[in-house]
């Protein structure tokens, strides 16, 4: 009888480990999840800043590891139009980027272009505060001069 016991006691305690607490959701999921709105609620200030863009800005429980997060977004696109400031970043702008990121010259400064995955038509440029991120859709309706670092 206890070798049957055994087995059922192996499968059981394998099924209950998989529900402790879950792991933290990778950067590239945050940043993700930030720019498209899922963590708006928990943000200190959402503003219309003209041209039909809004603003969202997290100061007291960043949703990133940073000081402050800002996201200014096409209210009609958000998903495809996009533009994140993060100041004091305790991440740097490769790690985000990931393997595979190709350096990219703007005349907003240096950059990357992520080599493919969930960021893969996302900029990073580094500014002297942090990072900004944006959408291919954003810099062409809001910074055609970015545009070429697309290609």
């Amino acid at each position: 009888m206890t070798r049957a016991l055994l087995p059922a006691a192996l499968l059981c305690a394998l099924l209950l480990g998989g529900c402790g607490p879950r792991e933290e959701a990778d950067l590239t999921g945050r940043v993700l999840f930030t720019a498209n709105g899922s963590l708006d609620a928990q943000a200190d200030r959402r503003d219309r800043v003209g041209g039909g863009l809004r603003e969202v800005v997290w100061e007291s429980r960043p949703p990133l590891p940073a000081r402050r997060v800002t996201v200014r977004y096409d209210s009609t696109a958000r998903p495809l139009n996009w533009a994140m400031q993060v100041t004091g970043p305790d991440f740097t702008a490769e790690s985000l980027a990931g393997e595979g990121a190709r350096p990219v010259r703007t005349p907003a400064g240096e950059g990357l272009r992520p080599g493919g995955g969930r960021l893969t038509d996302v900029l990073i440029l580094k500014t002297p505060g942090g990072l900004r991120l944006l959408t291919r859709g954003y810099a062409a309706q809001e910074e055609a001069a970015l545009l070429p670092a697309f290609r």
